[in-house]
């Protein structure tokens, strides 16, 4: 007997709840898309915004708007799971929620390589701060991105019991998330087409009303004021509750906006401008490449000499205590030493070294290969927030979480560890000035941006 594939119509019906809701939305994609494909360093050339990818965004997001409200971890779980979906068991598993989507217009696929800085032969890749890891290498090719300009209809279903805790998730998404891969750099980030104004925030005329207009805002949209204090210490959930946020001023062009609060991040890691003891990296001085930075006034680099005891080249003007402020953007931190200078001169630098993190001994842990860890995402959101009006601002975004129980260290290099969050080694002097005195990175940061690029504070 001849098998034939079933119509369409002959399916079963997907039985729904009698009060399911039904969201739809049509959304624009303003910056670039890496990643989003089942497989990593390729894009889906048929599911080109895929259901799935979404919604592990949404639960992403519902988490940073509900978790700080649970006590127990096993609590939040279950509540997740009944709107998300779980792995399958005899109980079910089943997301409540119904993600559809519908590609009106696909961005254009970019596979151009990734120039992190201005040459003689090209131009630096727009937003190549949080492109890089599109870049080739040896071992493999440029990964492709979608160009700004996708466009798809999103429709979800919901019993009517979830929807407004839906309705919240999807708004946080669409403001503060993305699509694809490095959305906590800005892409894959949003404007919707029609219906803004029932979405997205109204920013004030006057300058000097825009903090506190933007958070009430934020208020009037989501029920709440989602950025309060939660009377509770974080976990490692990250919250949008007691979370920082700063803007700058509103532009009519997404690229602007976003390239505006990647390039803050970039100038505070980075930045070679400004007077000596007050800049992160000290200006490049070849002729080829002139805006390359040169020496680091961050003390990691120094640290890494001193522990692998390559210090002749670049004498340290650190102690050896190690410390890894930058852990605090998130990890891993993988970098190589040039020992090649621009004279031809060979310098004896440390080999390619990679920041981790593991539990403190006596976590309850044990001693294998799974008490290390290479991943920890960074709590810093930099993007382009969409507003109802159709402008953008730039905005850093530092979600409250805490830290986990362990410490920073060198791989394979003993007695490197240092806690999380620790800025300067006992006994050192700091070289980037921003770093004295202060008690977090979280900290030091919003004070830098705020002085330095005169941001507006909507949430301390």
């Amino acid at each position: 007997m001849e098998n034939k594939a079933p119509t369409y119509a002959s399916l079963l019906k997907l039985r729904r709840p009698p009060d399911a809701a039904e969201i739809a939305l049509p959304i624009e994609v303003v910056t670039p898309i890496l990643g989003g494909s089942p497989q990593t360093r390729t894009i889906d050339a048929v599911d080109i915004i895929r259901a799935a990818t979404i919604r592990g965004h949404l639960r992403l997001w519902w988490r940073a708007l509900y978790a700080h409200q649970y006590d127990c971890p096993t609590a939040l779980y279950k509540d997740e799971s009944e709107r998300w979906g779980r792995a399958a068991d005899e109980h079910g598993g089943r997301s409540a929620v119904e993600i559809s989507v519908h590609v009106t217009h696909p961005g254009q696929v970019d596979t151009t390589d990734i120039q992190l800085y201005d040459s003689k032969e090209a131009k630096a890749t727009v937003g190549a701060y949080a492109l890089w890891p599109a870049r080739k290498d040896k071992n493999q090719a440029t990964a492709p991105r979608r160009r700004p300009g996708t466009r798809f209809r999103l429709t979800l279903r919901v019993p009517a019991h979830y929807e407004a805790e839906i309705r919240a998730t999807l708004r946080a998404w669409l403001l503060f998330g993305g699509y694809g891969s490095r959305t906590r750099r800005g892409l894959g980030s949003f404007k919707l087409i029609e219906a803004a104004d029932k979405w997205l925030p109204k920013m004030p005329d006057k300058e000097e009303d825009q903090g506190k207009g933007l958070r009430e805002a934020f208020r009037s949209l989501f029920g709440r004021d989602i950025f309060a204090a939660p009377g509770k210490s974080p976990t490692d959930v990250p919250w949008l509750a007691g979370a920082t946020l700063h803007i700058g001023k509103a532009v009519p062009e997404a690229e602007k906006a976003w390239t505006t609060a990647l390039d803050w991040l970039r100038h505070f890691r980075q930045g070679t401008d400004g007077p000596p003891g007050q800049r992160a990296r000290e200006p490049g001085t070849g002729k080829t490449q002139p805006n390359r930075p040169s020496i680091s006034n961050w003390p990691e680099a120094d640290k890494v000499r001193h522990l692998t005891g390559k210090t002749q080249s670049h004498p340290p003007r650190h102690n050896q205590i190690p410390v890894w402020p930058r852990a605090g953007f998130g990890l891993p931190i993988i970098g190589q030493f040039q020992k090649q200078g621009r004279n031809g001169k060979h310098y004896d630098e440390p080999d390619g070294f990679e920041l981790r993190w593991r539990r403190q001994q006596g976590d309850n842990q044990q001693q294998d290969e799974t008490e290390e860890y290479d991943r920890l995402a960074s709590p810093l959101i930099v993007k382009a927030l969409p507003l109802a009006n159709g402008q953008f601002v730039p905005c850093a975004l530092w979600l409250n979480r805490a830290y986990p129980p362990g410490e920073v260290f060198l791989r394979s290099v003993e007695n490197s560890a240092a806690p999380f969050d620790q800025l300067v080694a006992p006994g050192d002097t700091p070289q980037f000035s921003v770093l004295d005195g202060k008690q977090s990175l979280r900290e030091a940061f919003f004070d830098w941006l705020r002085a330095k690029h005169q941001t507006t504070v909507v949430a301390l």
